[in-house]
């Protein structure tokens, strides 16, 4: 099976690093299912678009290509994905547990497992493992799909110009920050701490769906900033400050449809 050239334009480059042509199917073997009659030997999107969920245990590359093989090219609408961070670390050798000084030593493993709980890498290797799987990845997406690819402060900003690449830097969506700690770390080393994740949003057309979030107001903030009513009864507030512009956002309703939560709320500029 082919497989399209990037959509962006080349913006970093590495020893060895070379596109993905074509894939080769790897089929996928039945191994346990649950609460399924008459279960298919092949995944095929046909069979699974409305109906269980899948498991897969593998190389991820080989699963990813069974999948575009098996009918599901363009047609997932969500991807989100936790890779290798490149930390340095071997979690296959040594555990360390929570409250214990010494490590443990871990059982033995395959050479498969190993690599998969390795992250000990060369910067080339790494971003080519990277782009072969990110390339896989956007043969799956929808066009109204989005991706959202997990990593640190050590491989964020290699991994935005790989997206670029993959994805067109023009379907870049957003940074978003996840702040994993609530309190401040040891800072006797005289650093700043690393206390967030970032997410890298892509998409890959204008078309994809995109859920807004509203967060509930408090009832303090309702009877002090929404005191105004208007003639069929709404609440509303009369926006300041430089975030909106003159003339451009009149008020900002509660939002009261049937099924949002109370106290939610929605921009509304109303021609009365």
């Amino acid at each position: 099976m082919k497989i399209k050239p990037v959509k962006g334009r080349p913006m970093l480059h590495w020893v060895g690093k070379r596109p993905i042509d074509t894939i080769s199917n790897y089929p996928a073997q039945l191994v346990e299912t649950y609460d399924v009659e008459k279960p298919e030997k092949e995944p095929t999107y046909d069979r699974f678009k409305e109906g269980p969920n899948l498991l897969f245990h593998g190389d991820n590359k080989e699963i990813l290509s069974t999948l575009l093989v098996q009918g599901f090219r363009g047609k997932i609408d969500l991807i989100y994905i936790d890779p290798p961070f490149a930390s340095g670390a071997d979690y296959v050798r040594e555990v360390a547990l929570r409250g214990k000084r010494e490590k443990l030593e871990a059982e033995g493993h395959t050479i498969a497992e190993q690599i998969q709980y390795s992250d000990i890498w060369a910067n080339d290797t790494y971003l080519q493992f990277m782009y072969e799987r990110l390339t896989l990845m956007r043969e799956l997406l929808s066009d109204n799909g989005s991706i959202f690819v997990h990593c640190d402060w050590r491989m964020n900003s290699y991994l935005r110009l790989v997206l670029d690449e993959i994805f067109g830097e023009f379907n870049f969506r957003n940074e978003i920050v996840w702040r994993k700690y609530g309190g401040h770390k040891n800072t006797a080393k005289l650093k700043f701490t690393t206390e967030n994740d970032t997410l890298l949003f892509y998409s890959l057309t204008d078309r994809y769906t995109f859920n807004a979030i509203f967060r509930p107001l408090s009832e303090q903030t309702i009877k002090s900033e929404y005191r105004h009513t208007d003639e069929n009864g709404r609440r509303y507030a009369i926006p300041r400050g430089r975030k909106y512009l003159q003339g451009t956002v009149k008020r900002v309703y509660l939002d009261t449809n049937p099924g949002v939560a109370i106290g939610t709320y929605r921009i509304s500029n109303p021609k009365t």
